[in-house]
């Protein structure tokens, strides 16, 4: 059975339909292909992050105002989950992946070639979509895809660790994490409090900089994610028959990572020095680990399948395409090419979401059966593709004078 990239359910859109009769609680039909609810949930709450991510991205370019509005604090909210959501579900992926391999027979050097593989690709992606994005200037930007890359390495490698220095690692990255900010001088690189402003990395010490503690998806405090998500892939495969216990220790750990946000405020480390005080990382992460409690209670608790959850998987298992297409469909296309760049207020991005989503579905449609009867990696050769050809384009436009690098 193929894997990829975090984790892979093992039903396209036409076998989930085929498998499930109608809505409502899961109701087993005559199937031909076994079925993993782990890995579905991976797929699920990748789903969630990507869709959440959308929402956000897609709101901030369409609809003007500030962010004392309602619209905009729904929105705002939305763009707290996706990332560390992405990294925690990296860590729980990269475990269900050496599962699956071990029960294969396969050597423990072809699964850390398969993830070292991955997870450069993965960062090479990252680099070409900045210099797509942001131009050529943006080349060193350290950014999501990077650090998801990363995150599969990382993961791997504290495998291998004792369960007791694993635990204290995460923590260790945490609490680094504002004596870092401080050493590298943050505030004069980034901006002060409601000013924040990147520039672009220019040498190789700012682009490491950045990568450490500075940039907009540092090593410290995020690295602290995909590491406990290996916690969370091991509870899946040790306590597959009590599924609640893993609830209950997410709703312990993510409300109790939440409610410490509180002294960050009283302490003047506040929330909205996106993204990088201990503040938010408290905040977005108990949130994300809030959301992964939800999905194990609707997928594997209660067993609950229906158009919704369907919806959120088959997102899911295209997220890394649909990262790169979301930005190039909305942001591009209709925010800096035909204008409307917070110009069409809250029916435009009502509209424009929908439409990006019912496209999603098709290419789904059609995607996953193709892909599954092929290697792993074609979700990365396809966004490699994307990204070229989005590259050969804004070179033409940059010649027009329509968008230069």
């Amino acid at each position: 059975m193929r894997i990829s990239y975090m984790g892979q359910g093992t039903l396209t859109c036409l076998e989930r339909l085929a498998r499930y009769r109608g809505c409502g609680r899961m109701e087993e039909a005559e199937s031909f292909v076994e079925h993993d609810n782990r890995l579905a949930s991976v797929d699920v709450l990748r789903g969630v992050a990507l869709i959440f991510m959308v929402i956000n991205h897609f709101g901030q370019t369409f609809v003007g105002g500030g962010f004392h509005s309602l619209v905009a604090m729904l929105i705002l909210f939305f763009g707290i989950i996706p990332a560390p959501l992405f990294y925690v579900v990296a860590g729980i992926s990269i475990v269900l992946v050496n599962n699956r391999f071990q029960q294969k027979g396969t050597p423990p050097s072809s699964i850390w070639g398969w993830v070292l593989t991955r997870g450069i690709l993965i960062m090479g992606l990252g680099y070409l979509f900045s210099v797509v994005m942001f131009g050529t200037i943006w080349i060193l930007d350290w950014s999501i895809l990077q650090l998801i890359g990363l995150s599969l390495i990382v993961a791997q490698l504290t495998l291998f660790m004792p369960k007791r220095y694993r635990f204290v690692l995460p923590i260790l990255i945490i609490v680094l994490a504002p004596f870092l900010r401080v050493w590298l001088n943050y505030e004069a690189i980034v901006g002060t409090v409601g000013n924040i402003q990147y520039a672009p990395p220019q040498t190789w010490v700012d682009h490491l900089s950045a990568i450490i503690a500075t940039g907009k998806a540092p090593l410290f405090p995020w690295l602290a994610c995909p590491i406990i998500g290996t916690f969370i892939g091991e509870a899946f495969i040790q306590k597959p028959s009590n599924p609640r216990r893993l609830v209950y220790d997410l709703l312990v750990v993510g409300g109790l990572m939440c409610s410490l946000v509180l002294p960050f405020f009283l302490l003047g480390d506040p929330v909205t020095q996106y993204p990088l005080t201990n503040g938010f990382f408290l905040l977005s992460t108990g949130m994300a680990l809030l959301t992964v409690a939800s999905v194990v209670t609707t997928v594997d608790v209660w067993q609950w399948w229906n158009p919704t959850s369907w919806f959120f998987e088959i997102n899911g298992q295209i997220a890394l395409i649909s990262y790169v297409a979301h930005h190039l469909y909305g942001i591009v296309f209709f925010g800096v090419i035909l204008g409307f760049y917070r110009t069409i207020g809250i029916g435009g991005w009502l509209l424009i979401t929908l439409s990006y989503f019912c496209l999603s579905v098709l290419f789904a449609y059609f995607w996953l059966p193709f892909k599954k009867r092929r290697s792993s990696y074609w979700d990365i050769v396809l966004t490699y593709l994307i990204l070229f050809f989005a590259l050969g384009g804004r070179w033409m436009f940059a010649l027009l004078g329509l968008w230069g690098f």
